[in-house]
């Protein structure tokens, strides 16, 4: 009899992951549960924001397309999990079972500066990067000053940073640049820093961005409050301060949504309510439950002062997504082979004329390969990755052999590798 696979989301993670399932089976029962009707490419909301993109651009339907490539579609949030008796329940009232479950809903936004939901907004989800839109829209007839920045805890800079960069030549295309002091406030140690402990020599590229654009950046404290017309902040010691601002765009910081809590103690990580899993994204209680994307529990790179969390970005997800997928078939045929991700990291940082790009292998220090380059055709490279990608998701392979060859040639890493130990932490070395 078939497996049933369950996949718990609808985003990056969760459709590479279904797609990497039906690429190493074609008769493996496939469903995936998502309360969001469309995928959308998260990487381009900073520019739904700025209305350098539509929503259709950048967003497709998940019932077509999936049942194009036999995966079932249930467009319902997942309500409860009992890892038990292997059962997800959905808002719906629906009790589906599964023989693996694969958890990959993304995270719960926490707004947690006092005001933040209410006066700022994000570009973390394509509603909110709409609605930033339309306030940007008001904000250009009576512009002002700008605050960009991040509570403690997030794990996310580059949009804040992207998001600073193309608002400034946004605005200069305008002819308003001169009327808009911009700030970048972060819980970061520095600026370059971006969860990462710094990449290469992300620090210093970062000083003479902001420098280059007249954008002044205020690091290592804490925002605690954001109300209509300003935003305040602590240092270290304690002190309060506050800056003036017509518009903000605060970065939230990420936990595990109720679904995932839902599961108890030894699936959600009491602290943030992710998915507790291993080297190969295996959760260590329950066999049969997997972690992909943001959702999963993945240690800081480093310490800070203020805390920070790990980002995971696309190409982290994409090879986690592998993993997952390699690791649920050889279970199903009995291979003892596990495989566990590189998580390499590419982050690129449009800023409108040009931009920003690092790579860094693997994501978590000791690192075999850093690279990074700032240049006008790395603007021209994003989009055509953003084209890219949409064709991957339409064409139903989120791994294509000549872009494994081509990361290997170039940078020389391999997405996953065999870990004959998986009972690690992720990213940790097999």
């Amino acid at each position: 009899m078939s497996k049933h696979v369950v996949i718990l989301g609808g985003g990056m993670g969760g459709i590479a992951t279904a797609y990497d399932l039906r690429k190493l089976d074609k008769n493996l029962k496939i469903t995936v549960v998502s309360g969001r009707p469309y995928f959308g490419f998260t990487p381009a909301y900073p520019h739904l924001a700025l209305g350098w993109r539509k929503f259709d651009d950048i967003t497709m339907p998940l019932a077509p397309l999936l049942s194009k490539h036999g995966i079932e579609f249930i467009n319902e949030n997942g309500e409860s999990i009992d890892p038990d008796a292997s059962k997800l329940r959905t808002t719906g009232g629906k009790e589906i079972s599964y023989d693996y479950l694969v958890i990959a809903t993304g995270p719960k936004l926490v707004f947690g500066a006092e005001g933040q939901d209410q006066y700022s907004t994000s570009v973390c989800t394509a509603e909110h990067a709409m609605e930033l839109n339309r306030k940007l829209e008001e904000f250009y007839r009576d512009p002002g000053h700008v605050v960009v920045g991040a509570i403690p805890g997030v794990s996310c800079f580059g949009p804040a940073y992207e998001f600073a960069f193309m608002l400034h030549h946004e605005l200069k295309k305008r002819g308003i640049r001169h009327k808009v002091p911009i700030t970048y406030i972060t819980s970061e140690p520095y600026v370059g820093h971006m969860g990462l402990g710094g990449v290469g020599p992300s620090r210093r590229l970062m000083e003479d961005t902001m420098a280059e654009r007249s954008i002044k950046y205020i690091t290592n404290v804490k925002i605690t409050k954001v109300e209509q017309d300003k935003v305040i902040y602590e240092d270290l010691e304690g002190k309060t301060y506050e800056v003036s601002c017509k518009l903000s765009m605060i970065m939230p910081r990420f936990m595990g949504p109720e679904v995932v809590a839902s599961a108890g103690d030894k699936v959600a990580n009491p602290a943030n309510k992710m998915v507790i899993v291993n080297r190969c994204f295996q959760n260590p209680t329950y066999k049969n439950i997997y972690g992909v994307g943001v959702v999963t529990a993945i240690p800081p790179v480093e310490q800070t002062p203020i805390p920070t969390g790990a980002p995971k970005t696309g190409m982290m997800i994409e090879q986690m997504a592998l993993a997952v997928a390699h690791n649920i078939i050889n279970d199903i045929r009995n291979s003892t082979d596990r495989y566990a991700p590189e998580l390499s990291a590419i982050c690129v940082a449009d800023m409108g004329g040009d931009a920003m790009g690092f790579f860094a292998s693997p994501v978590i220090p000791p690192r075999s390969v850093v690279k990074y380059k700032k240049a006008v055709w790395m603007h021209w490279f994003k989009s055509a990755f953003e084209k890219y990608f949409m064709w991957k998701i339409k064409s139903g392979d989120v791994a294509p052999f000549f872009e494994e060859s081509m990361l290997k040639f170039m940078f020389g890493v391999h997405p996953i590798h065999l870990c004959r130990d998986c009972s690690g932490s992720p990213g940790s070395a097999c």
